[in-house]
């Protein structure tokens, strides 16, 4: 069981470090080389986009254009990154998601409370036998990009249906600064009304402004962000009750607290 819930920490480490960042972060958002692959970085960092910690992909879902599905190549594992390839067979724009789901609360065993963390697959293996659960949470989180090979054509994509995600309503690849975009936030496919969306501009490391703002969703879902500067962007939300592990109204195995988060980046150009 010791190994399961090191690995299980492990898996966890975007969902446990909140003040951290989470997400993936193509070489270029519009794709003009003649083998039309783009190589993704995956990683958890409190600057943003400097690799602090490898993130876990749990779920990778690679949608092209008129639906197509496509599977990852050349997968390789660092310290601080997971990287892989997508190579995109025609024009248009693709959208790149990693989507995972876990598990954490308390149990009691012995007269003595234990929090632990565990997966919606695992949980039953992870609790010893004749603990008795006392509260559980659980928590969905996604991390998206999008990429374009030449001309980024129709946005026209699918929800995924599962946790917290970003629709585009307009183009989001090949953008300049002055440029605006429309998205609609999807909490398990339902638009998200009256919720705070957070974008931060990188390099933030490098000058004293933040370049963070916050948007809201109106009541379809829907919010637009101007892209005022040039630069690489994170947008992010989060959704879900709360309450403390281990306390009243902590969760139960047949209503578990829900909370979700989503992630996305985006790349801007100068004019």
């Amino acid at each position: 069981m010791r190994k399961t819930l090191i690995a299980t920490a492990a898996a966890l480490l975007p969902l446990l470090a909140q003040a951290h960042m989470t997400w993936l972060l193509p070489n270029s958002t519009l794709v003009t080389n003649r083998d039309g692959v783009v190589t993704i970085d995956a990683a958890v960092s409190e600057d943003l986009f400097s690799f602090d910690r490898a993130l876990k992909l749990e779920q990778l879902r690679i949608t092209g254009p008129a639906g197509l599905v496509l599977q990852p190549e050349g997968q390789s594992s660092a310290r601080h990154r997971e990287s892989f390839d997508v190579k995109l067979p025609k024009d248009g724009t693709y959208r790149i998601s990693n989507f995972s789901r876990a598990l954490m609360g308390a149990y009691k065993l012995g007269g003595e409370t234990k929090r632990f963390r565990s997966t919606p697959e695992t949980l039953d293996k992870d609790l010893p036998a004749g603990a008795e659960l006392t509260s559980l949470t659980e928590t969905a989180t996604r991390q998206q990009t999008f990429v374009s090979r030449e001309q980024p054509g129709e946005v026209a994509f699918t929800p995924e249906g599962t946790g917290l995600e970003l629709l585009p309503l307009t183009p989001v690849t090949d953008l300049s600064n002055g440029d605006e975009s429309r998205f609609k936030l999807l909490l398990d496919g339902k638009p998200q009304a009256n919720a705070n969306v957070t974008v931060r501009r990188a390099g933030n490391r490098y000058r004293y402004k933040s370049g963070e703002f916050t948007v809201q969703t109106n009541a379809e879902g829907e919010f637009t962000i101007g892209w005022a500067e040039a630069g690489q962007y994170w947008v992010g939300a989060n959704a879900g009750e709360r309450g403390a592990p281990g306390g009243p109204g902590g969760g139960t195995r047949d209503k578990p607290i829900k909370r979700a988060a989503v992630s996305a980046t985006f790349e801007v150009l100068p004019k």
